[in-house]
């Protein structure tokens, strides 16, 4: 139940908020909304597609519902995403042989749902089928057909569940070489899983890469940061927050499978009272895109070590740390809710004079080169009201994407399709999210004059040549 509750604060402050505009998930939006959104852009990730079509399906395909209230697309396309991965935590509520599938989905859900991030589908399909084939009354036949059905779906996700899968497996096999009851089945079903889907990986790079040179060069300055170690750790620093939550999701495993490191119940309010000062003080954008790093492969320790101990003990052991770690999202949450009100106050002052402008919607106004990267002090981190003489100016608007790349479609919606403001594109290696031929495509079919004139202004300053 508080999980449940922290989720059900996650959703509604993230859609009050529209929290996916200030990020990559604009993008994907921007291309829901103008026309074909494959074409546009989704086929640049068409590797993930079912995570794709999982986060932004059910908006692109209610798109034509909403006409011309850009409003409404963005609440009901923030409310599907959020609602998704209850679906999957649904369906593993109604398979799973134990509460603890569920329960430790949910969680790791809550500390990556503000970014958008392929994880969330891999982990639940994953999960899903980790826990069907986990209940011994199932036949080989059934497991085997479960397999042929979600190993494809999972695939399709994210390649870094090929490795919490492996990593799953290591672990198992650990405990069962210490003689813990970890079900010799599942880490071998795990490891033949992980190997499949890193074969997989390597053969869909091979064969379907982005067309867009600017999407692969993103996709290639990011792939080793799910596999290297050292970075990993500096994400856990640069955020304090992510390392009470893993604290706590791993606490009732140690504890259940009667390893020697604990967490006494009084060390595990404390640490719970920590993180809650960490998510309020040190909370911004960046702390739920480093979660994804870290987070599946704290999700796959703290499943098998809940696997390693009789279920009733785990869930006894859990009900404290997961309800501190509901309470430390939560508290993140409002952090994180404050800031994007304060970043969406400024901005909404800037569109105010375009806004009511006569002239033919959208208005366009360049703002400028963008400012030098801001440095990000220890006082950022632990306390970042007071980090700046101007909190707004000195810390929202450089954290909420520097108004880079994905501030022209932030804004194009925020004003309600009336203005755009934006920072001229140039710096290399920049990500520029369109290639030009399918935004040709989109304009010939646009759904309004607005739309057109909003495309050639993305065909002359936000697309790539092809």
């Amino acid at each position: 139940m508080a999980l449940l509750a922290a989720f059900a604060v996650v959703a509604l402050l993230g859609t009050w908020q529209e929290c996916l505009l200030v990020n990559d998930g604009v993008v994907f939006l921007t291309a829901a909304w103008l026309g074909n959104a494959w074409n546009l852009f989704f086929d640049q990730v068409a590797g993930r597609v079912v995570s794709t079509l999982f986060q932004f399906g059910p908006a692109w395909a209610l798109r034509t519902a909403f006409g011309p209230s850009s409003h409404g697309f963005l609440v009901v396309a923030h409310a599907l995403y959020v609602a998704a991965p209850i679906g999957l935590w649904l369906v593993l509520r109604i398979i799973e042989p134990q509460r603890i599938y569920s329960r430790l989905y949910l969680a790791a859900t809550l500390s990556l749902i503000y970014f958008i991030t392929e994880m969330v589908a891999g982990m639940g399909l994953w999960l899903i089928w980790l826990a069907w084939i986990a209940d011994p009354t199932r036949s080989r036949r059934s497991n085997a057909i479960a397999t042929i059905l979600i190993a494809p779906a999972i695939a399709l996700t994210h390649p870094a569940i090929a490795a919490i899968s492996i990593v799953f497996a290591l672990v198992g096999a650990v405990l069962i070489a210490f003689r813990r009851a970890f079900p010799r089945r599942l880490a071998i079903a795990a490891g033949a899983m992980g190997a499949l889907l890193a074969a997989a990986y390597f053969v869909m790079a091979a064969l379907m890469p982005p067309s867009n040179p600017t999407v692969a060069a993103q996709h290639a300055m990011a792939k080793y940061d799910y596999i290297d170690p050292v970075w990993m750790l500096a994400t856990l620093a640069y955020f304090p927050m992510l390392a009470v939550l893993w604290i706590l999701l791993l606490a009732p495993g140690f504890q259940s499978a009667a390893l020697r490191w604990r967490l006494a119940p009084l060390a595990t309010v404390v640490v719970g009272v920590i993180g809650m000062w960490f998510a309020f003080n040190g909370t911004n954008s960046l702390t739920w895109i480093f979660a994804r790093q870290t987070a599946p492969y704290v999700l796959a320790l703290a499943l098998a070590l809940a696997l390693a101990s009789p279920a009733s003990t785990w869930l006894a052991a859990a009900r404290l740390p997961l309800t501190l770690f509901a309470a430390v999202i939560a508290v993140a949450s409002v952090s994180y809710t404050i800031d994007l009100a304060l970043f969406g106050h400024a901005v909404d002052a800037e569109l105010a004079p375009l806004s009511a402008d006569a002239a033919s919607s959208p208005r366009l106004a360049e703002i400028g080169p963008a400012p030098p990267p801001v440095e990000r002090t220890s006082a950022r981190v632990y306390f970042k009201w007071t980090a700046a003489p101007d909190y707004v100016r000195d810390i929202v608007l450089p954290d909420y994407g520097s108004r880079r790349v994905t501030f022209a479609f932030d804004t194009f919606f925020r004003s309600d399709r009336r203005a755009v403001l934006y920072r001229p594109l140039g710096r290399p290696g920049e990500w520029i999210p369109f290639e030009c031929a399918p935004v040709d495509r989109a304009l010939k079919q646009a759904h309004d004059e607005i739309d057109r004139r909003f495309l050639r202004f993305v065909r002359e300053r936000y697309c790539m040549p092809t």
